[in-house]
């Protein structure tokens, strides 16, 4: 220990940084186990261009040399920035190397140390706060501690003898009050008073009440001193983001709709018009109901010539599965001429029955069926940049399309966000009918235009330029040349470049919409993207109104 007391702050200094020993920082002081020397103390190595032409001599102080040991793997300029941040005095460039060669044990001396000066000697370390008060009350807080469980054990112990029993309170502490207030008048109050207790929830300010009660040591006051309630049983029920007042109306909803089933019939159907009773009456009787026509039948063919069709072969139609048969029997006659010979008529039935065919059967019998609706996606299409030097790509577009903030594509990476080949994005803005309540628009993002099919290119609404002409290659309507000017026509174009950066010399003769924002200030971003946002809505209402925006 006087050794150590004896050498000097540098020398321990390197001495420590050698052995990758410990050095503490506390209080305004630098500690080396047992010797602490002030930070602002001065060392013998001298600084860079000071002792020459007369100027005065200045050291280095040791803080100064610690917190350069601390951020050695930062380059000079960092280094030099977040010393002068938190008012450290900077170790010049000049010294820098010599300085870390003699503290990391690589030379032995440099001709910066000044072995003339005399040197400011350490003291001994102050313990810490936590032993000083052991020290000093040490014996007094340990005998209190003791105490103070051993009456709680005691206190724990009456409770659960107490519970054991039955009752619950006790008439040892008790004393009566009066003749009508006795001991066990009083403990079976109290004991009423306790059940009521038991089942009743304590409210946040009780249970605030009851830990400041708690016998704890000076360490848990400290703690709790500076707890804050951050939340409580009440506000986490309380909603502050979403408003559920829409509840209401599907409730509503749900409920005419089952009123309407039950007198009006289906709710969702257009009222009808007022009948007449006569039409009520007819359409309350069982109506039968033709076989639809479904082109040539073998089975039907006595509905174009019904009167001829048993002339030859003398078929009774009565006795088929025909319901026109059934229906009318006596359409279906044998016809006989005077002589009694049956004429024969079936060359003339057939062509009769061929012609009326011909112009009774439909050309296409699937003209009777219901056509399928076409449904397309009214979802509209946005396409990003591919390349990774560009502004915006598919790591951060989500940031920037849908919460109006910049994030670097790099700091994604770093951070671990996976890039996605297509997303959903949301356009939230304020209804228009409905003040206080917002609409969430989705739109399709994606960096690959060529897996699109010719129908969903008509869902693309806008793209965001990088500047090069490849971006396009491959897209439908790019000219011979491989620009793209005819495709600007067709799809709003935009450019996202940085504020003090000039524009590609591609986007300045391109039908392009530049959009500027900063590399350090994020308020900006969302007047930006709003510009954006109102342009791509102006643009959909003229081009695409068929699609949701």
């Amino acid at each position: 220990n006087l050794r150590s007391n004896m050498a000097d702050c540098l020398s321990l200094l390197r001495q420590y940084n050698i052995q990758k020993k410990e050095i503490v920082e506390r209080d305004g002081l630098i500690i080396f186990e047992q010797v602490a020397f002030p930070k602002n103390a001065k060392t013998n190595h001298l600084i860079y261009r000071t002792g020459q032409g007369g100027t005065p001599k200045e050291y280095y102080t040791l803080e100064s040399l610690l917190f350069l040991l601390k951020n050695v793997s930062l380059s000079h300029p960092m280094y030099v920035q977040r010393a002068g941040a938190q008012s450290i005095p900077v170790i010049k460039f000049p010294d820098r190397r010599g300085l870390l060669s003699f503290l990391n044990g690589e030379v032995e001396s440099t001709s910066s140390i000044d072995k003339s000066v005399h040197l400011e000697m350490g003291v001994q370390a102050p313990p810490p706060k936590r032993q000083n008060e052991e020290r000093h009350g040490g014996e007094a807080a340990k005998k209190m501690r003791v105490e103070d469980e051993e009456r709680d054990k005691l206190r724990l112990a009456k409770k659960l003898e107490a519970k054991q029993e039955g009752g619950g309170v006790t008439t040892d502490q008790l004393r009566p009050l009066s003749d009508a207030l006795s001991e066990e008048k009083i403990a079976s109050i109290k004991a009423k008073r306790l059940a009521k207790k038991r089942g009743t929830i304590k409210t946040d300010d009780d249970i605030a009440g009851g830990m400041e009660r708690v016998i704890v040591d000076d360490i848990t006051k400290d703690v709790l001193s500076k707890e804050r309630v951050h939340r409580t049983r009440t506000s986490v029920l309380q909603s502050t983001s979403k408003t559920f007042s829409n509840v209401f109306n599907v409730l509503q909803m749900v409920r005419g709709k089952d009123e309407g089933k039950g007198e009006d019939g289906d709710p969702t159907e257009e009222p009808a018009e007022m009948v007449d009773e006569e039409e009520e009456v007819e359409s309350k009787q069982p109506r039968p109901q033709a076989p639809p026509m479904r082109g040539y039948n073998r089975y039907d063919q006595e509905k174009f010539k019904p009167k001829e069709a048993d002339t030859v072969f003398k078929i009774d139609v009565k006795g088929s599965n025909d319901p026109l048969a059934n229906r009318a029997p006596g359409l279906m006659t044998t016809q006989t001429q005077p002589g009694g010979e049956k004429p024969n008529n079936n060359n003339k039935a057939t062509a009769a029955a061929l012609n009326n065919n011909k112009h009774t059967m439909p050309e296409d019998s699937s003209s009777d069926l219901p056509r399928k609706k076409d449904h397309r996606s009214r979802t509209p299409i946005i396409i990003v940049p591919a390349a990774a030097t560009s502004v915006i790509t598919m790591y951060n577009a989500r940031d920037f399309l849908e919460e109006f903030r910049y994030v670097p594509s790099e700091e994604k990476k770093t951070s671990g966000v996976k890039r996605e080949v297509e997303m959903i994005i949301h356009r939230k803005k304020p209804h228009p009918t409905q003040p206080g309540q917002s609409l969430s628009i989705p739109y399709r993002v994606l960096d690959n235009p060529l897996r699109l099919t010719p129908q969903e290119w008509k869902q693309v609404v806008a793209v965001f330029v990088a500047g090069p002409t490849w971006q396009f290659k491959g897209w439908p309507g790019v000219l011979s040349d491989g620009s793209p000017v005819d495709i600007f026509t067709k799809v709003k174009a935009f450019h996202i470049k940085f504020d003090e950066l000039k524009a590609d010399k591609n986007i300045l003769q391109w039908d392009v919409q530049v959009l500027q924002i900063s590399r350090s200030k994020r308020h900006l971003d969302k007047a930006s993207m709003l510009q954006c946002w109102d342009s791509l809505e102006r643009y959909m209402s003229l081009h695409h109104p068929e699609l949701r925006f």
